[in-house]
């Protein structure tokens, strides 16, 4: 039996697709240092994985919003990109690519199931060791050993060691401790702990350039045990914060190099030597890029290519004899296809090489296994017997040792057979992925649509505003420019997403149950830090029934108030009129003040706000509110209807993040769970850390039920309850409100009130008796 929900489900919606993004994807901008000819950018989807697009593709993201057809959504790209978009190609575009890749639902609401990527040479077996909460915070820890002074005394303090070693000790001294099986034991744990801190190295170097590492895991590389740190949040710095993060790990080998030769030359402890002498060995092994180690990383770092095994096939392809350039390789600019070409030729060669000897010593390997696991299972019985603890825990680990392989090996035999059945099957070239998307079916323009800013016009470098660049810059009078640092860069980057075009006005709602938790003030900066970097209109609506301060909080230009408005609602015709009620700050942020007569005995209601709002609408293209403390109020409720967006406000405090998650289920159970997804959670921090609190916790908490979370300094300056602008606050604190402006921009191509999809009844076969 066919029920209703079918038909729905089945029939098209009258006027075609209306593509919308997935929940959960930000778009983040240029992807810096790229060794594409294009620009690419990047997008970071729900699951926090990042997706190279170019700019078309990205185009599309940025205006899916879930209420345009088709036909208007490839108009609107097509006057952004500046050629022609045939809605058809748009269509093959959302189905090939971005819905693949997780980013774009062709039909508003509907489930997207992103694709995984499933390489040869990928970690298996893994698992999680270190949750991201705890890993930010060891993060946090080392960062500090990214500053340069450190830098440069760390690889003095190895040079200097490596050198007395060489001139002094013979290698027979190096590896005395590898002679007996205490001191092997001993060698063992500590190169473990030597390979946790090279993890160590590429988390703290992901924190020091501005982004957040996530979990530390342990998994099987080939057949050797490996941790891994993710660190695809570093994809959104630019090249050097990608390059510190990649060579992290490295770093924190001589670190930890430096701090066992401390230990030797105090306690004179054997093991330690050996150890020192390994970490060099395994730091060789990280630089090299022919598999996924570390050298690998840099490699596509430098060059700007993040996937290289992903140019492979391509290379390959284009250097048969009669063959042209493939497409992916037309798209790398010439001096990056000479390094991905070459790191190609090198790296083919030396994996099939290496496939080879292993299958050649396969079966002696395999005969020899069961013998020598045998023999080694029986000593570790005998060793344990005769109360040998130490050696019987080697003969354990050496056990392990060459099952590994094994393990290891067959994991690859299966994924190798199961990717040749899966080309067999499909019996073609599987769609390229989004961030390979190349530009040549695009209807190109010819003539004068070819002249171009971006292809005709050298970029210029953004002049530096700080430090000792800007001075470099003005002393010279502009002739010598290096550029901004990578915090100003970031800077930049952040207030470029700020600025993200607004397809209406937008009303967003500041919220908190709990008084005291920094609403008004939260309120007031985040409308201050988006005056000061758009150029439309920003007013914030005091909305507390009762009395509220944000007027306080800037010069009162106005004695007009909310009631007053809206009482003289039919006399105001244009924005000069309005402007009379409003008071207005430096950074161009307006405020319209709430009552605070004591003789006032009935607070304004439901209509009354919404009536204002919709008069505010008329005039402004961004309204924010700030609210009282009660949810449950008639008014509040008629504002949360009338919400585009909302800040959930809290403390530092367990009861105050309770309050702002009961806040969340409360909006969940009533209507309103489109309002939780968008939502930006702050918690504004007191002077001093709290002693028991996890706030990394209650972060990760409302980051998987929101947009994002920002964590805001304590400011002196915000003690005061004065009038304060962002020019009066601390850097650190004008940046956590900037980031918070930044995930408040981002659900601006989202629109809550998508129209209602219609059916048409004749098709259902439920026309109207």
């Amino acid at each position: 039996m066919t029920t209703t929900e079918d038909h729905l489900r089945a029939v098209p919606v009258r006027g075609g697709p209306r593509p919308s993004r997935v929940g959960g994807v930000r778009l983040l901008g240029r992807y810096e240092g790229s060794g594409f000819r294009d620009e690419r950018y990047l997008v970071e989807r729900a699951d926090r994985q990042m997706v190279l697009l170019t700019k078309l593709l990205y185009l599309i993201v940025e205006n899916a919003d879930g209420h345009s057809s088709t036909d208007l959504l490839a108009d609107r790209v097509s006057r952004a990109y500046g050629q022609r978009l045939d809605p058809d190609d748009l269509v093959r575009l959302i189905n090939d690519k971005l819905g693949p890749s997780g980013l774009v639902a062709l039909w508003n609401g509907a489930p997207v199931r992103p694709e995984k990527a499933d390489p040869l040479l990928a970690l298996s077996l893994r698992g999680v060791l270190l949750p991201p909460g705890a890993v930010r915070t060891i993060a946090r820890i080392f960062a500090p050993l990214f500053h340069r002074p450190v830098i440069f005394a760390v690889l003095a303090a190895v040079i200097a060691f490596d050198v007395w070693v060489l001139t002094t000790l013979a290698a027979s001294d190096v590896f005395a401790a590898l002679v007996d099986p205490a001191g092997v034991l001993a060698v063992l744990i500590l190169l473990l702990l030597a390979t946790l801190f090279h993890e160590f190295g590429h988390a703290a170097g992901c924190r020091y350039g501005g982004a957040k590492p996530g979990q530390i895991g342990v998994g099987l590389y080939l057949w050797i045990p490996a941790f891994y740190t993710n660190v695809t949040t570093a994809y959104r710095l630019n090249r050097a914060g990608r390059l510190r993060t990649d060579l992290g790990g490295v770093y924190f080998n001589a670190v930890y190099i430096v701090i066992a030769a401390g230990m030797y030359l105090w306690t004179g402890w054997a093991p330690l030597l050996a150890v020192i002498a390994l970490s060099h060995l395994e730091i060789i092994q990280q630089l090299l890029p022919v598999v996924r180690f570390d050298g690998y990383y840099i490699l596509g770092d430098l060059a700007g290519v993040p996937n290289l095994f992903g140019h492979v096939r391509p290379i390959l392809r284009s250097l048969l004899p009669g063959r042209r350039n493939d497409a992916g390789v037309a798209t790398l600019r010439f001096r990056t296809r000479i390094v991905v070409t070459t790191w190609v030729m090198v790296t083919v060669p030396a994996l099939l090489i290496g496939l080879g000897v292993m299958t050649w010593n396969a079966p002696g390997y395999l005969a020899g296994f069961w013998d020598r696991s045998s023999e080694l299972w029986a000593g570790v019985r005998t060793l344990v017997a005769a109360g040998q603890i130490g050696a019987a825990t080697l003969a354990l680990l050496s056990l392990l040792a060459i099952a590994l392989p094994i393990v290891g090996l067959s994991v690859v035999l299966v994924r190798s057979v199961l990717h040749v059945v899966r080309a067999v099957r499909t019996r073609q070239t599987p769609p390229s992925p989004a961030e390979e998307e190349p530009m040549d079916h695009i209807s190109g323009a010819t003539g004068a649509a070819l002249f171009t800013e971006d292809k005709m016009l050298r970029r210029r470098v953004t002049p530096p505003r700080n430090g000792w660049r800007h001075g470099l810059y003005f002393v010279s009078s502009g002739r010598i420019n290096v550029g901004p640092s990578l915090a100003e860069q970031r800077e930049l980057e952040r207030i470029d997403r700020v600025r993200t075009a607004l397809r209406g006005p937008r009303r967003v709602v500041t919220l908190s149950r709990k008084g005291g938790a920094g609403k008004t003030t939260t309120t007031l900066m985040l409308g201050h830090t988006l005056a000061m970097h758009r150029g439309d209109r920003v007013v914030a609506l005091d909305a507390n029934p009762d009395a509220g301060s944000l007027i306080y909080r800037v010069r009162r230009e106005s004695p007009a108030t909310v009631t007053n408005l809206l009482g003289e609602r039919d006399l105001i015709t244009k924005y000069a009129d309005l402007r009379e009620y409003t008071s207005q700050a430096p950074s161009r942020l307006e405020v319209i003040a709430s009552d605070d007569d004591p003789t006032i005995s009935q607070a304004l209601g439901d209509r009354d706000y919404r009536a204002v709002l919709d008069l505010l609408t008329q005039h402004y293209n961004l309204i924010l509110v700030d609210t009282g403390t009660g949810i449950l109020d008639g008014a509040i409720q008629g504002i949360l209807r009338e919400a585009d967006q909302i800040v959930v406000v809290m403390p530092p405090a367990l009861d105050g993040a309770r309050v702002a998650a009961g806040t969340l289920d409360w909006l969940d159970q009533h209507g309103h769970a489109d309002l939780v997804s968008s939502a930006v959670a702050v918690i504004n921090t007191t002077r001093g850390k709290p002693r028991w609190l996890q706030l990394d916790e209650i972060e990760n908490h409302f980051n998987s039920r929101c947009a994002g979370t920002v964590r805001i300094p304590w400011d002196p300056a915000l003690d005061s309850g004065a009038a304060v602008g962002l020019d009066d606050l601390r850097s650190a604190t004008r940046d956590a409100y900037l980031e918070l402006a930044e995930l408040v921009a981002g659900g601006f191509t989202t629109n809550r009130w998508s129209p209602v999809s219609v059916v048409d009844p004749s098709l259902t076969g439920e026309g109207a008796s």
